[in-house]
Formats: structure tokens, C-alpha cells, sequence
């Protein structure tokens, strides 16, 4: 009998198998929009790609400062990130404000476009640009400092501050229509993200789960998934 497969393991598998394939063509085709620590400030909205290619996890950027090439990126003086977390290791989820290694975990940076234009917002992977205009970032710092509320826990351990919610509005999080990207756009948008306050009962499809996203998706790990055959087959 046939066992189900998870869709994010199948498309994650078609993404990694066309990188093994072609490791450099996706950077030097203007599509990727990874960047570094030091290109990116107050107000900036990044993500990384989890699982493979298979979704983002995304963030605004709220403080940086100056550091040197050595630097990890590890505490919160270098650069701040916040972002929402869903329910994961017996914890609830919340909105976090964390450094930009911990937002990581490992990945690399990339950095959502704005302004772009029609052609590229199609053809590009939802999420990763968007056709509207981003708010001034001082508007969309405060914005994402107003769903923080720091309590007497706030304070520094091993040179990295945390910040700890005390009495903050619970968000409950859900994977489709109040999730991190919806957190981020609500910031550099307001409500043209679909929602006139992040912290309330509104929700609203994000870029990443629209319905019509999830046919764009098949179609494009269809594209990877039959360039490996190809490829595997010619090599053998």
C-alpha cells in the first residue's frame, strides 16, 4: 500500500535536487535575493528559506550597528530581528525578538523587494517581492515594536539581550492566515497586508498561502523535478 508523502518533503526534494544539478545558476540569475548583514537595516524585511526551498520563514529587521567581518551576528546590539513563532516544542507561539543568527538558524539572508514590478512579482516565488510600496521605516519599526511589550525580564545574558512579553495581546498563530509573513507585511504596510491591527482576531492570506500560490508552487517544483530525471538519466 502506497503511504502519503508530505507536499513540503516532495517540493523540498525537487529544490535541493536542481541545486545539486545547477549549484550556482540560481544566484547568478537575478532571482535569488540573498544578501548579507551588512546591506540590511532598520526597517528591512528578510526571510530564509526552510526545508530546502519549500517555504520562508520571514522577519523585520528593528536595530543594527556596525561590526566586523568576524562578527556572528549574535546578539541584539548587532541586529535585531523580530519575528512570529508558531507552537513548536511545547511552547506557544509568540512574537519574538531575537538576533539575526537565531533567526537564521544557519540559513542565509534574503531581503523581499518592493516596488517591484507585475512581470517580476508573477514570475518570482510568492513572497519573496511584492508590487506595493513599503511605508517610511521609522513607521514600520514602530509597527513592529507595538506588538512587543517588555517586561521586568527583559535584560542581557552572555552579552545578548532578550526581550520577554509581559501582558502582550496573544496572537494565536495559524499556518495559513496569521503567520510570520503576515506579521512582516502588516509592518512595511499597514493595512494594505489585509489586516488594520496585527495583534487583534484579524487574519488574512499572506503571499506564501494564497490558493492560487500553491498551483504556482507545483508548477514550479514540477520544472527542478524534471530537470533532475533529465539530468540523472544523460549522466547514467
Amino acid at each position: 500500500m502506497a503511504t502519503g508523502v508530505d507536499p513540503l518533503d516532495w517540493i523540498s526534494a525537487a529544490a535541493v535536487g536542481v541545486q545539486d544539478v545547477l549549484p550556482t545558476a540560481y544566484e547568478r540569475s537575478g532571482w535569488s535575493h540573498t544578501t548579507s548583514k551588512h546591506c540590511i537595516g532598520p526597517g528591512s524585511h528578510i526571510y530564509v528559506w526552510r526545508r530546502g526551498f519549500s517555504y520562508s520563514h520571514h522577519g523585520i529587521v528593528v536595530h543594527t550597528e556596525a561590526c566586523g567581518s568576524e562578527c556572528l551576528h549574535d546578539s541584539l546590539r548587532c541586529c535585531a530581528v523580530l519575528h512570529f513563532l508558531p507552537p513548536e516544542n511545547g511552547k506557544a507561539e509568540h512574537i519574538a525578538l531575537t538576533s539575526l543568527a537565531e533567526f537564521l538558524l544557519g540559513g542565509n539572508v534574503n531581503e523581499v523587494r518592493y516596488s517591484s514590478s507585475q512581470t517580476e512579482f508573477y514570475l518570482k516565488r510568492a513572497g519573496s517581492c511584492s508590487t506595493h510600496a513599503s511605508d517610511p521605516w521609522p513607521l514600520v519599526v514602530l509597527r513592529a515594536l507595538s506588538t512587543l511589550e517588555f517586561g521586568s525580564g527583559a535584560g542581557s545574558e552572555s552579552g545578548v539581550m532578550h526581550a520577554q512579553l509581559d501582558g502582550a495581546p496573544h496572537v494565536e498563530f495559524h499556518m495559513l492566515r496569521k503567520n510570520c509573513e503576515l506579521l512582516a507585511r502588516w509592518c512595511k504596510l499597514g493595512p494594505v497586508s489585509g489586516v488594520q491591527r496585527f495583534c487583534s482576531q484579524e487574519t488574512a492570506f499572506s503571499p506564501q498561502t494564497t490558493p492560487g500560490r500553491f498551483v504556482r508552487l507545483g508548477l514550479a517544483a514540477a520544472v527542478p523535478a524534471v530537470a533532475v530525471a533529465a539530468a540523472s538519466a544523460t549522466s547514467g
